[in-house]
This record gives structure tokens, C-alpha cells and sequence, in this order.
């Protein structure tokens, strides 16, 4: 008789398996490359002066993550040359992989942005080799985790899988940056060398993963034999790439006809918006699938081949398990991790909403948010060695969802406030918060006439020695040319605490006769520092200053001046600040966005709008975020076991590649919205909804867990 203590132990013993090792530096070498593409390159691309909506096309690199499934089909049928008899069918492939990263990753590192458009293309070619050689990997490291393991270890080998990526992740990224930062690249002063040196050390690391792949074994899975010839799957690639070249080309020539459509009919809500995207996206998928079927027609390719690449995977699922339950088991995959993907979509805003800092946001998630993560696919992955998978995935779902309501208490967690109230000379106005401090309100342009400031103070509830006031200056049409800064803080003081702070320091501009000149007409000097910030519509500019360059600036003093356009200094205004070896008061702040330009005798109104700053509680951002990343390590390494079982191993690859598709494509669409949700219905009942969302989940679940008792017990 074996005892419950040994059964624990047995399935703790699991995690060092050598299967479980071999996914955890496959995990690594996944995790290197998509920070790559998303975050640290963003931020290479800031520094090189490359402006943000070019920057945001590149995050396009990483698509083939999304789309993955549409060649996989090509990795789990087609062999390669040498390599495949070599080492076998899924190491070759992940061989091949790998070194196209690497070769990806050296591409960007030999590229400079900030020469030109010229290197911007090269690093853009870089960065799209990279996405796509990296979601070539991922489909080989699923296969070949799903055949190396029977379904009672998948949870043991999606953990440490899970791991090793995590752990990759932090490399790409935060180790990334500290490395480039060491190196003494910086926002205000860029240095190429730095980033290039970044990157080709990211490349090395990647021979981690390459070593792995040489030394691990071939999983032994049965397949039948495909009498095929060379020529043949040189077809099937050349048709692959017209289909993908038709819609590429039709997505790009569509969109003279979404934008005419969307101009004509002056169509500005979101969801119209993503409906008539959507189209011309399907519009794009059936003109790829017409050329294929096309090509096929012509035998171009063999018919036989192209259903048994693309057609006979998706067969096979349905075959196995009958339309409805296919049916049903695909939308419990589009649904399943809704709660907290469409929660997650939105939580760095949050975060930030909050008014916690950067660091204080990264310690919480990027330190015990990923520890935590892990531990709770560990966690996962030994209860999945003594219960049932899918009680395991109705334990997942409850916690996923239910655990979005901690943040509820995130929000309440800061002292309620009162009113906030505005004067502009004898008018008063009185608008109230929402939970996060945003507050507006509209005034017309007549109540500024003869007024050169206004008044906001506001208070926490019951508690009068809180209150706080701010004075902000107002520009009128009719008056001169103005340039102001607002103070660093309700004090004005840098604190000699807390190293590694940035201030923000934020002015406004306003060029009534328009003499400033065009390009970079503000500079702000902070000692032998200078910034060139770009205004907005308003004149309203801001500069990120560190808080080393404030305390050894030895006059205290921050200059803002305007350059006319034959370079000479048309206006200037000087900041006096103080240092305290003392903290800055964490005590309620006002925060108003600075006015537009105002015209006293227009019928218009004028928005004034603000935030007023508080404290929420800490503890409660760590416990929330701890328990968070717990449940949500958990119920993924249990949805991983449960896609795992699910694929044939006829078709590992494709049907594997499929789910993982399915899994986050539905709450990345809703998530877009997010923002949009929680602008109309506030942080408590955005997160109150998510929680609800797991109601249905935990019935699918339920339905689905007989609807299999059944089928096996029928097969």
C-alpha cells in the first residue's frame, strides 16, 4: 500500500525528471526572443529619436506569434535536407530555428535606427525574421513537449517549460536594459555601441538553447510514412508564400477602401471601428485562401498533399471527438483564461492610475509577480500529479477569476476624497472624483474674461487639515506670448531620497504671434543639461529630468527658453527649486492639466480636467499581484495539460499551434476595450466584471469534463 506521503513525494520527484529539465532550457530559449521584438527594442528605438508611431509598427514583427498555426502544418510535414536524418524531424527544425534567430538577433545589433530610413527598413527585416523564426520555435518546442511526455507529466513539463521562459523573459528585458544601461546608453544620450554590444550578447545567449538541442534526444512517436518527393515540398513552400504574398498585398490595398469607408460615414466608435477592420482582415484571409485553392486547382501542388497538410489535422480533431463536442471544447479554449488576459490588458494603467511609481511597480510585478507565477505553475504542475485534470482546471478558472476582485480592495484601499472645487474669480464650481481621482468639468470661456489665475483645492473626507490648493495660470488670446513650468511637486523640493528618480517637469507654451521657430523651439537647461521637448496642440510640453541631475545642479534653478527663428532667445522663465534630505510628503496632491488658449468672448466652453493624487495601500498591491500571478500560474500550467491532451500525435504541431492561438486571441480582441469598459464603469466594477466572467467558464468547464467522461466512455 503506498502512503499519501510517498504519493506527494513521487510527484514532487517529478520536477527533476530529465524531461522536465529539457523543457526548462527550451523555456529559455523561448523567452529570449519576444522582448526583443516588443519591449527592449522600444526602447532602442526612443533613444535612437525614432518617432512613436514607427516604433509602435514594429510590435507588427510579432504577429507570427498570432498566426503561427497557419505554417505549422509546414514544420510537422515537411523534412529538411541532411539535418532531419541527422537529428531527426523536430530538433532539426529547432536547430534551423534557432540559428535564424540568432541570425535575427545580429541583423539588429549591426543596424543604427538613427541613421536613416534606409537602417530602419534593415532593422525592420531584422525584427520580422525574428518574430517569425521565434514562433517557428515555439511550434517546434510544444511538438516536441507534447510527444516527449505522457499527459500525466504535461503539467510537470509546461511548469518548468513556464520557468525557463520566465526566466528567459528577464534576461531580454530587464537584463537587457541593465546591460545597455551599464554600457552608458540613455535617453538623453544615445550611444548605438551600447545597444549593439546588448544584442549581440542576447545572440550568445541563445547558444544555450542550441547546445540543448544538440544534446537531447529525438522523441520516439510512431508516424506513417509520406511517399513524397523533393520537388514536391518545394511546391507546397512556393504555394504557402504566394498565399501569404496575396494577403499581405490585399490587406495593404484594401485600405484606401476601410479608410474611404470609415471617412464617409464619419465612423468614430471603437467597435464600428474593429467590425470594419475585421472584414477587410477576412476580406485579406479568403483572397489568400482563393490563391491557394487556386494553385491547387492548377496542380501546382498535389491535391492529396495540400488536405493532408492544411484539411486533415482539423479532420482528425473533429473525427476524434464529433462536432459537438469539438465545438464545445474550442469555445472553453477561446474562453478560458478571459478573466484574467482581459484584467491583465489593462493592469499596468492601472498600476499607474494608482499613482504607484515605476520602481514600485516593477518590484511588485517583474520581482514576486513572476516568483509567484512560477510558483504557482509548480503548484500546478504536483497537483496535477494526483488529481484529475479537469477539477484541476475548475480549482484554475475559480481562482483566475476570483482573485481580479483583490483589486477591488487595491482601489479602496486609499482614503475616500471629497470634492473638488474649482474658482475662477466670483464663479465656483464643484465636481466630484471618480475612485482613481480624475475629475472635469466644463466652464464657459466668459468666466476667464479679466482672470489671470484659477483656483482648485479639494480635501480627503472628514479630515479639513488634508486640504490642498493649486493655482494655475491662465492664457488668453488677447494677452502676450506666455511660457510657464509648473512646480516639480506641491513643494517644490527634490528629495536626497530614494536614488533613481525621475521628476517630470512640465510647462507650457503659447506662441500667439508665431515667431518661435518650427523645429525644437524650447530648450530646458537643468545646469550643463539640456532637453528639447516637443509641445502638443496645447503648448503643453514636459522633460523627464533624473534626480542626480537636480541635486548637483548647484544653483537650483531649471531654464526654459524659446528660440525665435533666427535662433535668438524670444521668452524665457526660471524654476527656483529646494533639496530636503527628508522623503517628499506622500500628502494629497492636485494635479490640473494645463488650459488650452483661451478666447473670454467665445460661446465655447472650456474643459478644465485634473487628477488629485493619493495614497493607496501597498501591502495591498503585493498581496493582490502575489495572489494574482499564483492563481494564474496554476490555471495555466493546468489549461497547457489539458490543450496538451487534446492534440493528436499525428498532428502535434498544428493542432497544438491552433489552440494556443485560439487561447488568447478572444480575450486580446475584448481586452482592446478594456480602457474603454473602465472609462464608462470605473476600476471596482471592471474588475467586478472580470470576476463574473468566470461564472460561465466554470459551467463550461463542468459541461465539457462529462461531455469527455462520456465520449471515452463510449470509445
Amino acid at each position: 500500500m503506498t502512503m499519501p506521503s510517498q504519493r506527494w513525494t513521487h510527484a514532487f520527484l517529478a520536477f527533476f525528471d530529465r524531461r522536465a529539465l529539457v523543457m526548462f532550457f527550451l523555456g529559455f530559449s523561448a523567452g529570449i526572443p519576444i522582448l526583443l521584438i516588443f519591449s527592449s527594442l522600444s526602447l532602442w528605438l526612443g533613444e535612437a529619436g525614432i518617432n512613436k508611431s514607427a516604433v509602435t509598427f514594429f510590435s507588427w514583427a510579432a504577429l507570427g506569434y498570432s498566426f503561427k498555426f497557419v505554417w505549422a502544418p509546414l514544420i510537422d510535414e515537411i523534412p529538411i535536407p541532411v539535418l532531419t536524418r541527422l537529428l531527426g524531424r523536430r530538433r532539426a527544425w529547432l536547430l534551423v530555428a534557432q540559428f535564424m534567430i540568432v541570425l535575427a538577433i545580429v541583423i539588429m545589433a549591426l543596424t543604427n535606427p538613427a541613421l536613416g530610413q534606409q537602417a530602419i527598413v534593415q532593422m525592420a527585416v531584422g525584427a520580422v525574421l525574428l518574430g517569425f523564426s521565434a514562433a517557428t520555435q515555439d511550434i517546434v518546442i510544444d511538438a516536441y513537449r507534447i510527444e516527449l511526455g505522457d499527459p500525466q507529466i504535461q503539467t510537470i513539463l509546461a511548469s518548468t517549460y513556464n520557468a525557463g521562459y520566465r526566466i528567459g523573459m528577464i534576461i531580454a528585458g530587464a537584463g537587457a536594459l541593465f546591460l545597455a544601461a551599464w554600457l552608458g546608453t540613455s535617453k538623453a544620450n544615445y550611444i548605438y555601441s551600447a545597444w549593439k554590444w546588448t544584442y549581440l550578447t542576447m545572440a550568445l545567449v541563445m547558444v544555450i538553447g542550441i547546445v540543448t538541442t544538440l544534446v537531447i534526444r529525438e522523441p520516439e512517436v510512431s508516424r506513417s510514412a509520406k511517399q513524397y518527393q523533393a520537388q514536391d515540398y518545394f511546391r507546397l513552400v512556393a504555394v504557402f508564400f504566394l498565399a501569404v504574398t496575396g494577403f499581405v498585398s490585399s490587406y495593404v490595398l484594401l485600405n484606401p477602401v476601410t479608410t474611404f469607408i470609415t471617412q464617409t460615414f464619419a465612423i468614430q466608435d471603437n467597435i464600428l471601428l474593429f467590425v470594419v477592420e475585421s472584414i477587410r482582415f477576412v476580406a485579406a484571409v479568403l483572397s489568400a485562401v482563393c490563391i491557394g485553392w487556386a494553385l491547387v486547382s492548377f496542380g501546382i501542388v498535389k491535391k492529396q498533399m495540400a488536405v493532408e497538410i492544411w484539411v486533415s489535422p482539423i479532420q482528425d480533431f473533429f473525427t476524434r471527438y464529433g462536432v459537438k463536442l469539438a465545438l464545445v471544447l474550442l469555445l472553453l479554449i477561446g474562453f478560458y483564461r478571459i478573466s484574467d488576459i482581459i484584467a491583465g490588458v489593462i493592469s499596468n494603467v492601472f498600476y499607474q492610475d494608482l499613482n504607484f511609481t515605476k520602481e514600485e511597480i516593477a518590484k511588485a510585478v517583474k520581482f514576486y509577480g513572476v516568483i509567484f507565477s512560477l510558483l504557482g505553475g509548480f503548484l500546478g504542475g504536483l497537483l496535477a500529479q494526483r488529481f484529475n485534470i479537469m477539477k484541476l482546471m475548475f480549482i484554475g478558472a475559480i481562482l483566475a477569476s476570483s482573485t481580479n476582485l483583490m483589486f477591488i480592495g487595491l482601489v479602496k484601499s486609499g482614503q475616500p476624497l471629497d470634492a473638488v472645487n474649482v474658482q475662477i474669480g466670483e464663479h465656483h464650481y464643484t465636481v466630484w472624483p471618480d475612485e482613481v481621482g480624475y475629475w472635469k468639468l466644463s466652464a464657459p470661456s466668459s468666466d476667464f474674461a479679466n482672470q489671470d489665475y484659477l483656483q482648485v483645492h479639494t480635501q480627503y473626507q472628514q479630515a479639513p487639515h488634508s486640504k490642498v490648493a493649486m493655482q494655475l495660470p491662465i492664457l488668453r488670446e488677447d494677452g502676450p506670448s506666455q511660457v510657464q513650468i509648473f512646480p516639480l511637486n506641491r513643494q517644490n523640493l527634490v528629495s536626497t531620497v530614494h536614488s533613481q528618480q525621475e521628476y517630470v517637469l512640465k510647462g507650457q507654451y503659447i506662441d500667439r504671434l508665431n515667431r518661435a521657430r518650427a523645429d525644437q523651439p524650447i530648450v530646458v537647461s537643468v545646469g550643463d543639461h539640456h532637453y528639447m521637448p516637443s509641445p502638443d496642440a496645447s503648448g503643453v510640453f514636459n522633460v523627464q529630468v533624473d534626480q542626480k541631475i537636480l541635486l548637483e545642479n548647484i544653483n537650483k534653478q531649471i531654464n526654459v527658453l524659446i528660440y525665435d527663428k533666427n535662433n535668438q532667445v524670444l521668452e524665457r522663465k526660471m524654476l527656483t527649486y529646494q533639496t530636503t534630505t527628508a522623503p517628499i510628503s506622500d500628502a494629497l496632491t492636485v494635479d490640473v492639466k494645463a488650459l488650452p488658449l483661451i478666447n473670454p468672448v467665445s460661446t465655447d466652453k472650456v474643459n478644465i480636467e485634473g487628477k488629485v493624487i493619493k495614497t493607496y495601500s501597498s501591502t495591498w498591491l503585493y498581496v493582490a499581484i502575489i495572489i494574482d500571478n499564483l492563481a494564474s500560474g496554476l490555471a495555466g500550467a493546468a489549461f497547457i495539460a489539458f490543450l496538451s491532451s487534446l492534440t493528436s500525435v499525428s498532428f502535434t504541431a498544428v493542432q497544438y499551434a491552433i489552440f494556443s492561438s485560439l487561447m488568447t486571441l478572444t480575450p486580446k480582441i475584448l481586452g482592446g476595450y478594456s480602457g474603454t469598459i473602465v472609462t464608462h464603469i470605473g476600476y471596482p466594477q471592471f474588475f467586478m466584471m472580470t470576476a463574473l466572467l468566470g461564472i460561465p467558464i466554470l459551467v463550461l468547464v463542468i459541461w465539457v469534463s462529462k461531455l469527455l467522461n462520456k465520449h471515452q466512455s463510449i470509445s
